[in-house]
């Protein structure tokens, strides 16, 4: 009996030393997230617990033990339970690693950011596009020196990801409030180790990276104030370097004058998961633009900082996204978004509702065009919201109107107006080349503006017209092709036809007036104006081939009768083929730089520019067309 005593109390020994296992319930985190297993506690002598990840990283051993999955996916945790005797007891469960993406990597209280989700998925296709923008060569020479000091190709996803670098997570580019003049750069990692090396080969490289270069760098360990753990450098200019790993990405505070730590320190307080992902600001904008190839957010200037009276103190947070298409690769994207912080709701719907439903301007001008600007608002309120953001820049406006055409825009003309505008451009490339090149503002006189107003009131401006006339030569009226018209001045004319407003603003000079005839001799009668005298509006008032509306259409560019939307087209091609022709004609500085112009935009057709309101802010789309067969992707 007392044998038998012994015997189970050392059975009930041996049970109350032996440990279940218990690795928690299912849990979901975000990749490079740290996770805690288990919890401290006495461990019999001898036994052994053991921690396997599933996610191909060594076994760990304790009672309580913390993890990162580096990469999104699910994952079976396994904890074994190893006693002295050799019996073993397993228990697993799940862990969902949610893909962390590059906003949640970065600071919510950022000045501005560059976001590209997955540069490594498309590289073919950003490659192509940027060869098209002339920016292959940047490319190219930006990457073969990251390469060279890093040590592999940076470029090419396997290798990336040979070396710590995941190619299923992003890379950004930020500014931060606390160190205004600090860039920093970001990048997904799926190894801290290998990362770490290869960010250490090339900041010690000889290689210098664009102006942030500045290499070698003497690399030391650092802390952060609060103690996170950073690799910091210094250059023999003296520029200043950091490396900081947290959350499954490497943060590298580029090179520059300020301690490192002051930009560095809000990333090592993001919560994961949160960041500039978080941020109502960020959010109301990626709801606008999407998530394209890259992405850019700006947060509103500060408004002690801003300039009273400029668009920016205007502005609260913007965005844009870029597309590139891989199903149609002669097409770029671009959707953007801004925030007004003094009109929204329904005071921006008012302020661009027209008071008339919208014509076809475009059908009224001529065909060549090399640029048209078409407006649909309501014309009191937005010159009121203009003359209010721009400021000194509306009153000058007002004032060249006033004193090329004798009118005054805010009495005569905004009053009359139905608040739809078109004004198609007319280039003359070699002032052009002059103004930009030759420093000749003056010569840009002789390309041509053409504004075409629907009018509410047309006895108003025609009232307004004649005013301004009463001092003007006889000679300088006249009726046209079913049009009243006036010359306003050397380098302004008017026309009414069909209640729309014509003005002409520059164009070539006109011709040389009449000597006048001799004393007591009878004076000429006047002429009716000939295609000379009524200058670019002789398109207008005697029209010859095809119209600006036409050709849009023909060119497959539509949208210009939606009530409330700004359109801009630009007609690059057409540009580029003027001034090449006109850089043949200029020598020297002048027709290199028109020839270096055309032949780094040479392979663009023409870009759309769509602006529409939303209550939230201002919704706007670019479109970039591309000529087909120009430049090749190897560029």
């Amino acid at each position: 009996m007392r044998t038998r005593l012994v015997c189970c109390l050392l059975v009930l020994l041996s049970c109350v030393k032996r440990i279940t296992p218990d690795p928690g319930a299912d849990r979901t985190t975000y990749s490079g997230a740290a996770l805690r297993f288990g919890e401290a506690q006495q461990v019999p002598e001898g036994t052994q617990i053991l921690w396997n990840f599933g996610d191909g990283t060594p076994q760990q051993q304790g009672p309580s033990v913390v993890h990162s999955f580096s990469r999104a996916g699910v994952y079976t945790v396994v904890e074994t339970i190893r006693d002295k005797d050799g019996q073993t007891r397993s228990s697993r469960t799940h862990v969902t690693a949610l893909r962390r993406t590059v906003p949640m990597a970065v600071p919510a209280d950022v000045r501005a950011a560059l976001l590209l989700a997955t540069p490594w998925a498309r590289m073919a296709v950003h490659r192509e596009v940027a060869a098209k923008l002339s920016m292959g060569s940047l490319l190219d020479d930006l990457a073969r020196s990251v390469s060279e000091g890093a040590g592999f190709d940076v470029l090419d996803p396997r290798a990336a990801d040979e070396n710590g670098f995941d190619p299923d997570k992003g890379v950004a580019l930020f500014t931060v409030p606390q160190d205004p003049e600090a860039l920093v750069f970001a990048v997904g990692t799926s190894d801290d180790a290998k990362s770490l090396d290869a960010a250490r080969r090339l900041l010690t490289s000889a290689r210098a990276v664009g102006r942030y270069g500045g290499g070698p760098f003497k690399l030391e360990d650092a802390k952060l104030p609060d103690g996170t753990p950073m690799v910091a450098g210094r250059n023999a200019a003296g520029e200043n370097i950091a490396v900081l790993q947290r959350h499954g990405y490497l943060y590298l505070r580029l090179a520059g004058a300020t301690d490192p730590a002051i930009a560095l320190a809000g990333v090592g307080a993001i919560v994961p998961g949160k960041g500039l992902a978080a941020d109502p600001g960020f959010v109301a904008s990626a709801r606008h633009v999407g998530w394209g190839d890259a992405v850019f957010f700006s947060r509103s200037p500060d408004r002690g900082a801003a300039a009273a009276g400029h668009f920016s103190s205007e502005l609260g947070v913007s965005a844009f996204a870029i597309y590139d298409k891989p199903e149609n690769r002669d097409l770029l994207q671009v959707r953007m978004f801004a925030q007004l912080r003094n009109l929204s709701g329904d005071q921006m719907a008012l302020a661009f509702k027209p008071l008339l439903a919208p014509p076809d301007l475009a059908s009224r001008l001529p065909g060549d065009a090399a640029a048209y600007l078409r407006i649909s608002a309501a014309p009191e309120a937005l010159w009121r919201e203009l003359s209010r953001t721009a400021g000194a820049d509306a009153a000058r406006l007002r004032d060249r109107i006033q004193e090329t055409t004798g009118l005054d825009l805010e009495k005569d003309l905004i009053p009359s107006f139905a608040g739809n505008v078109g004004i198609g451009v007319y280039l003359d490339a070699s002032s052009l080349i002059e103004a930009v090149l030759g420093e000749q503002v003056g010569s840009l006189d002789r390309s041509a503006f053409v504004v075409a107003a629907q009018l509410a009131n047309p006895q108003t401006v025609r009232a307004a017209l004649e005013r301004a006339m009463h001092s003007r030569p006889a000679a300088d009226r006249a009726e046209v092709g079913g049009a009243s018209w006036f010359r306003l001045g050397d380098g302004a004319q008017a026309a009414i036809k069909n209640e729309i407003l014509f003005l002409a603003i520059g164009g070539p000079p006109p011709p040389a007036s009449e000597v006048r005839s001799a004393r007591g001799r009878k004076k000429p009668p006047p002429r009716n104006p000939g295609p000379d005298d009524l200058g670019v509006l002789a398109k207008v008032l005697l029209p010859q081939g095809q119209s600006l509306g036409q050709h849009l259409k023909r060119i497959g560019i539509a949208g210009f009768d939606v009530p409330g939307q700004q359109n801009v087209w630009v007609d690059v091609a057409g540009i580029v083929r003027s001034v090449e022709r006109a850089a043949d004609a200029h020598g020297g500085i002048a027709g290199q730089g028109a020839r270096l112009f055309a032949e780094r935009a040479s392979d663009l057709r023409d870009a759309l520019l769509e602006v529409h309101p939303d209550k939230e802010g201002i919704d706007a789309e670019l479109w970039v067309r591309f000529l087909a067969g120009r430049k090749n992707a190897e560029r």
